[in-house]
């Protein structure tokens, strides 16, 4: 897919109005030209196994789709005679359809898709073979082609060529490593690893030539990339990085470093409650230590508003564990969690009114990216103050410190009927992205 070169309407020689669906339709999307590191890496992969190793973007799915043009001949025909068979596995069901769409778009072979491994494995001998006569390529996941060998559905003499996707998940336990031990004392069929992330994670750079080593050493393959890199980059998607330093969190309150405090004593008495369990998640400290990490985590990134908000989710979930919890001393570790998770709303209320936004408990990395995100509707900027506009538009952003549930049930019922402003802006849809967060409260506070 790499192999085309996007043109947008206005750099187009074609004129602003090329792209249209009218002119999408003259067009056909299997003729692709291959780039010159595509094309070296093919040359490579056909002299012997090979581990494509290129970054996102850059068009690895294509040059195994060359690849199986070129083995083709191997393929045609009937399968009880000569025929193989070209197999592509993958990791996830999504990544089955992506490549099997991918095969069907630049080669006139017959695909088949193997999604579910627990379906399949329930098919007799006779519905495989049916279904691997049919198809002259087949795209599985790594799960139900472990069972096809295994069963000897499908013997390795009979498959010219296998793809791994993402093959630096060889290097973990994982069925890739199961499925290149089949392979050993038997002639082989040829190896196809695709990987934006030959090291599957980080690495001391004395450790770098020996991790790749490994990986060709379970694949039985050469890892190779372009030579020319200059090349590469220039059709390889190349975000451009901006790195925005925010600057730290002045507490001229005192009121972060009080709630800090309140956090850390709480969680060094939990952690000093040695009491012997089998398993993590049997310990009646786990859940209490999760969320007080969690508030925790909220404070130091996002600043003490989000921590009481933070707060105030967290009172509501932990309400529901008391009330199901049968465990007396897994309840009163519960308990515990929740009077200090009050305690930060008290000292909190002191500060601020937990029903309006004060722009001076956040941290700046949280004033950053709002007047990021304040850039994409400036019409509404024009309007109104955000923080007026945050603190007039509703009463949705106000946590209930209720303890019934029902008064809870109640809120999120009129929380439904009452419609929420909106505000039509011609810049609302510009703005696509995402926010990486590492907690999931992170991401519900930011969202408040």
């Amino acid at each position: 897919m790499a192999g085309l070169q996007l043109v947008t309407p206005a750099s187009s020689p074609m004129g602003p109005f090329f792209g249209l669906p009218w002119q999408q339709e003259a067009i056909h999307d299997n003729i692709y030209t291959p780039r010159k590191y595509q094309v070296e890496l093919l040359e490579a992969a056909l002299e012997h196994n090979t581990i494509v190793c290129l970054n996102s973007g850059s068009g690895k799915t294509f040059i195994a789709v060359l690849l199986t043009k070129e083995l083709s001949h191997q393929i045609r025909g009937h399968y009880d005679e000569n025929a193989k068979r070209t197999v592509f596995l993958v990791n996830s069901a999504a990544s089955v359809i992506h490549q099997a769409a991918a095969v069907r778009t630049h080669s006139d072979l017959q695909v088949g898709e193997y999604i579910d491994v627990e379906q399949t494995s329930e098919w007799s001998d006779e519905r495989w073979r049916q279904e691997i006569r049919e198809n002259q390529v087949l795209v599985m996941t790594c799960h139900i082609f472990l069972h096809i060998l295994k069963n000897k559905i499908l013997p390795l003499s009979k498959i010219n060529l296998v793809v791994f996707d993402d093959c630096h998940l060889a290097i973990t336990e994982h069925p890739y490593c199961e499925v290149m031990k089949l392979f050993e004392g038997c002639g082989s069929p040829r190896v196809l690893g695709l990987t934006a992330s030959i090291l599957n994670g980080k690495c001391d750079p004395l450790e770098l030539e020996h991790k790749i080593q490994n990986l060709e050493q379970i694949l039985k393959s050469n890892a190779e990339t372009a030579t020319d890199l200059v090349v590469l980059d220039r059709y390889a998607s190349q975000p451009r990085e901006v790195v925005l330093d925010c600057g730290p969190y002045v507490d001229r309150s005192g009121l972060s470093s009080r709630l800090q405090k309140e956090l850390n004593e709480a969680l060094h008495f939990l952690n000093d409650c040695n009491i012997p369990v089998s398993r993590e998640d049997r310990d009646p400290t786990f859940i209490s230590k999760q969320v007080l990490g969690d508030c925790q985590a909220v404070l130091q990134v996002l600043g003490p508003w989000c921590a009481d908000k933070a707060a105030g989710i967290m009172v509501r979930e932990l309400q529901k564990y008391i009330k199901h919890e049968q465990e007396e001393l897994t309840r009163k570790f519960l308990l515990f969690t929740d009077t200090i998770l009050r305690k930060i709303h008290a000292l909190c209320e002191e500060h601020f009114s937990p029903a309006s936004l004060d722009l001076k408990f956040v941290t700046p990395k949280v004033l950053r990216l709002l007047e990021i995100l304040h850039e994409y509707k400036p019409f509404e900027r024009q309007q109104f103050e955000s923080v007026e506009w945050y603190n007039n538009r509703n009463q949705d952003n106000y946590v209930s410190w209720s303890d019934s549930e029902d008064e809870d049930e109640d809120e999120e019922v009129e929380a439904k009927e009452r419609p929420e402003a909106n505000f039509p802006s011609p810049f609302t849809n510009i703005l696509c992205g995402i926010i990486f967060v590492e907690r999931r409260y992170t991401a519900v506070v930011l969202n408040r």
